[in-house]
Parts: C-alpha cells; sequence; structure tokens
C-alpha cells in the first residue's frame, strides 16, 4: 500500500544520491586537477605528507602541463603511504625525494609549497588530516610556506572540532609501531597496581586548525585559507 510506495520512493532516492555522490567523487579529482597549473609554477619544489589520491592527480595534471617541478615526499610513519606515492610519481616521470616525517622542518626551508590531502574540512575551516600533518603546517608557518589543502568538495563538514559528535582520533593498532616479539619481555612489567608499564599511542588523525591553511582547492571553487 501507501507504506510500501513510500518506502520504495525513499530507497530510490537514497539511491539516486548515492550514484550523485559517486559521480561527484568520480569527477571531483579532474575538477581540482585542471588548477594544478595555475598554482605549480616552474622548478617549484613541493612537500607533502603520506598518500592523497587528489595530490597525485593535481600534480600528475601539473606535469602532464610539462611543468618541471621536484616533490618532497614525508613518507607518513606509521604506515608508510609515503613510499607508495613516491613510486607513483617517479612512475609519471616526477623528480621525488623521500624523506623522514622528522625531516620535515630540516627540509622546508626549500620547499616553496606544500600540498597535501585531508580527511574532512570543518565548519571553521580547519582540517582533519593524517597523523603528523600539523606538524608539517606549523613548519610551512613557520618558514612562510604555502600550506594548500586539494579536496574534494564531499570532504566538507558542517560540524565544528569542539562538537562532542566529531570523534577527532581514533587508535590504531599497536602493532603498526612495534614488533611484539622483540618487546615480548617488556609486557609483563607493570607498576604495583598491575598497570602497565609499556604503552603504545598511534592515533590516525591530527587537527590542522584554520590559521594554518593559506588555502583550499576544491572541485567548485578555491578560497583562502586563515594563514
Amino acid at each position: 500500500g501507501d507504506k510500501s510506495l513510500k518506502t520504495r520512493k525513499l530507497k530510490h532516492d537514497v539511491i539516486a544520491a548515492i550514484g550523485d555522490l559517486i559521480e561527484e567523487i568520480d569527477t571531483c579529482y579532474d575538477q581540482i586537477s585542471e588548477q594544478a597549473v595555475e598554482h605549480i609554477h616552474q622548478n617549484e619544489v613541493i612537500l607533502t605528507l603520506g598518500r592523497s589520491r587528489t595530490v597525485k592527480e593535481f600534480l600528475y595534471a601539473a606535469k602532464e602541463k610539462k611543468r618541471s617541478f621536484r616533490v618532497f615526499v614525508a613518507e607518513g610513519a606509521p604506515r608508510y603511504q609515503g613510499h607508495a606515492l613516491a613510486k607513483e610519481l617517479v612512475e609519471k616521470g616526477i623528480q621525488t625525494t623521500v624523506i623522514t616525517d622528522s625531516a620535515v622542518f630540516a627540509m622546508i626551508s626549500r620547499v616553496n609549497m606544500v600540498i597535501v590531502g585531508v580527511h574532512a574540512i570543518m565548519a571553521n575551516g580547519g582540517v582533519i588530516a593524517p597523523v603528523g600533518m600539523n606538524m608539517v603546517a606549523l613548519a610551512a608557518q613557520r618558514h612562510a610556506v604555502p600550506f594548500v589543502v586539494v579536496a574534494g568538495s564531499h570532504k566538507l563538514c558542517p560540524l565544528y572540532p569542539h562538537n562532542p559528535e566529531v570523534l577527532l582520533n581514533e587508535l590504531k593498532s599497536p602493532s603498526d609501531l612495534l614488533d611484539f616479539g622483540e618487546f615480548s619481555n617488556c609486557m609483563n612489567f607493570s607498576t604495583q597496581d598491575g598497570t602497565p608499564l609499556l604503552n603504545v599511542a598511534n592515533p590516525t588523525f591530527d587537527y590542522v586548525p584554520p590559521k594554518l591553511v593559506s588555502l583550499f582547492i576544491t572541485d567548485t571553487s578555491m578560497s583562502w585559507g586563515h594563514g
């Protein structure tokens, strides 16, 4: 009856909306990449952290427009996704240097621009990004290097970071950091009340405040950050 008709319509609307979103995500890379040539200039040195498909496509587009530039890729420990990105960039003929995350401050003075992808852009203009990104943003600010976020408009989030619904972090498995075989003898050490002496913190995300972001490049527009 009426109810099943409503349910069918709702189902149809949801499927259509999901279809639109998938299409939007698919096209956003092209729309963002089209802007690459306006931002990446000849002989520039760009730094990124980890592996973002949006950043990769952005750099590919600049390369296809015959821009000559170099990329420093901070490896993105402990998952080291930067290694995969470095390989992909080299395969496209882009000159690439892999650096440790801890070398970002040491190398940033040679960099013209930081270009990164993020997990979400919050309502206040801050971003949720892979862990280590706030350090990169601080290094960029310290050396007056533009910190540019490339992200599809589907990454825009209507919430503020202080909103209780926003879980700013999640902890990943300690095994990303430690080989438990090596540390097995430490596992038994504990305080008198039984609390283990060895703990492992492996956060997934960083929050980068809006004042550290210079520019947002999305598939719908380009807007200056607060930084």
